[in-house]
């Protein structure tokens, strides 16, 4: 695996030099997703309960509703309903709040409301999947009925309404609404696969019905209203899924956007969302192992692909695996909304540096001298998602060691005066390390870190991370890993530019978004059906991007944009 500069982000293609997208090329792009759901994916027969439901896949070849019944094929839909909603705050687009108010809406307050007629349980529950015999499964096989209790829903599928009613609550209009997250935070639990009450249920009930004591109850556990470092989702010496992570940073960010003013958006939880997207987008770089990975795809979609250490697998051992159209349009709308932040809290991303750490070396995506760190001959150092770079003239010894309380991992690199370097970890076992002399008569070290699949165990390195460093035997001081921000901003815009082209040539050349997309020599069973994850969140993202590129905040839209009832 070639690791080296190739992930460097200077090496990725050049952000353009004109505006990317003009507001009707995004708007012509949403209008046609969200016909195309409208067409095929929605439910539509007045006399029927299931009126307006949004069917999860539709395959074009036979014209069928598909469903699983053994997957969640309902959030879909409320994904589609709140792209609907962050859309018209962004637009004012009359065809998005229509579609809303016809369909999704009315048909999710109809069942969470009454659940108990449909159902035969309590007030609340939205069932996982449920098919009036309209649709089959994947083989063909006919499908009625709804999933049972005791797993016949999740708290998953409940976080998914809950975003939806926060969206659709604050255009105002629809009293249903807060009666519709009353319920869902008092469902019966034992339908439930996990009986605890989640806090963005909380929330939205909360702020909805203008319930005080649940308000008191609720802002206080709201997360991220400081910052400390990289202790959170995404930090490697905590265990968690890549998407989990993603999905928690959206939620949050409906969270707060719901309980302003009283609980305005801030520079820490700025800082907090743009790090989360930025190193999900590094990590998606990282796991694509084989080669670029193409903006706007990920591979979190059908894989709980853990971090710690490293990454549970990369590209390189399943060459086959599909990617899928959630996770990928999911980080284009992150990336959207992190660079709203960015521009309303310029000086966020690098605070917490600069108030507490600008005494430690910074070590950036850029080579840059560390006068700190080398007291004689120049020691240059730079970093990018897989490695440590290092350019050194030699004899050299760097030592480094983690700075968190009880990690133990730690690294010895050495380099002699004919240039050969090595490198070992704490246990003393070696290191992979490759070395380059450069014209100047120094050498470029790259060291990959723990993360990189090929290396063994020593440290890693993410945004606002910190090492202890020693050059020589000579004092220790501190290295502080930080991107520039100029960097993450292009980075983030460049993501979002191309991965909507690359949806929208998707969308035209496939004749719908699917729900697998086949690279290489990979093949997706899932490619024959259109997938309504695709649509809502492309739809959400096309919305975020107008708001960032019209120089406006999507959360101030959120208090001004009110629809009429």
């Amino acid at each position: 695996m070639a690791f080296c500069l190739a992930l460097l982000i200077g090496a990725l293609p050049a952000t353009r030099a004109a505006t990317p997208w003009t507001q009707a090329e995004l708007r012509r792009f949403a209008r046609d997703l969200g016909d195309y759901v409208i067409a095929h994916h929605i439910q539509r027969n007045p006399k029927s309960p299931q009126n307006g439901m949004v069917c999860k896949w539709y395959r074009p070849r036979d014209g069928c509703w598909v469903v699983d019944t053994g997957r969640n094929m309902l959030s879909d839909g409320a994904w589609f309903a709140d792209a609907l909603c962050l859309y018209y705050r962004a637009t004012r687009e009359p065809w998005a709040l229509g579609v809303l108010r016809k369909y999704p809406l009315p048909f999710y307050e109809r069942v969470i409301t009454g659940s108990d007629q449909l159902f035969g349980v309590s007030k609340g529950i939205c069932p996982l999947w449920w098919s009036d015999g309209d649709a089959v499964t994947r083989d063909g096989g006919a499908v009625k009925g709804f999933s049972k209790p005791p797993r016949m829903t999740s708290n998953a599928l409940a976080l998914d309404l809950g975003a939806m009613l926060m969206s659709a609550g604050m255009l105002g209009g629809d009293v249903e609404t807060a009666v519709a997250a009353t319920c869902l935070l008092r469902g019966d639990r034992a339908c439930y696969d996990d009986p605890t009450v989640p806090l963005p249920l909380g929330v939205a009930v909360a702020m909805l019905a203008n319930d005080e004591t649940l308000q008191a109850r609720c802002l206080s556990l709201m997360p991220w209203q400081s910052y400390d470092g990289p202790a959170g989702a995404l930090s490697s010496s905590r265990t968690n899924s890549v998407s989990a992570a993603l999905e928690e940073a959206m939620i949050n960010y409906r969270m707060h956007v719901l309980t302003q003013p009283s609980q305005p958006l801030s520079a820490d939880f700025a800082k907090n969302f743009i790090a989360t997207v930025f190193t999900t987008l590094r990590l998606a770089d990282l796991w694509h192992d084989t080669g670029v990975r193409q903006a706007g795809l990920t591979p979190f979609d059908d894989a709980s692909l853990t971090i710690g250490e490293k990454l549970a697998y990369y590209r390189s051992d399943k060459p086959a695996l599909p990617f899928g159209p959630r996770h990928g349009p999911m980080l284009l709308c992150g990336a959207a909304i992190a660079l709203q932040l960015m521009d309303a809290f310029p000086s966020a991303w690098e605070g917490w540096y600069r108030q507490n750490h600008a005494a430690d070396a910074r070590v950036s995506e850029r080579f840059a001298e560390l006068p700190v760190l080398a007291k004689s001959g120049a020691v240059e150092m730079a970093w990018n998602a897989s490695s440590l770079l290092v350019r050194a003239h030699r004899p050299l010894k760097l030592m480094f060691a983690s700075i968190t309380s009880g990690d133990d991992a730690c690294a010895t690199v050495s380099l002699n005066a004919t240039g050969r370097a090595t490198a070992i970890n704490g246990d003393h076992v070696p290191l992979r390390v490759v070395t380059t002399p450069r014209p100047d008569g120094s050498v470029e070290l790259v060291v990959p870190f723990t993360m990189a699949k090929s290396q063994k165990r020593w440290l890693n390195a993410g945004e606002d991370s910190r090492w202890v460093a020693r050059f020589n035997d000579g004092t220790p001081c501190g290295l502080m890993f930080l991107s520039r921000p100029e960097t993450v901003r292009a980075r983030l815009a460049l993501e979002i530019d191309e991965g909507l082209l690359y949806w929208q040539k998707v969308f035209s050349d496939k004749g719908c978004v699917p729900a697998g997309i086949a690279t290489g020599k990979s093949s997706a069973r899932a490619d024959e059906l259109s997938d309504a994850a695709g649509y809502a969140f492309l739809i959400a993202a096309i919305g975020e991007y107008s708001v960032w590129l019209n120089g406006q905040r999507d959360w101030e839209l959120a208090l001004k944009v009110q629809a009429k009832p």
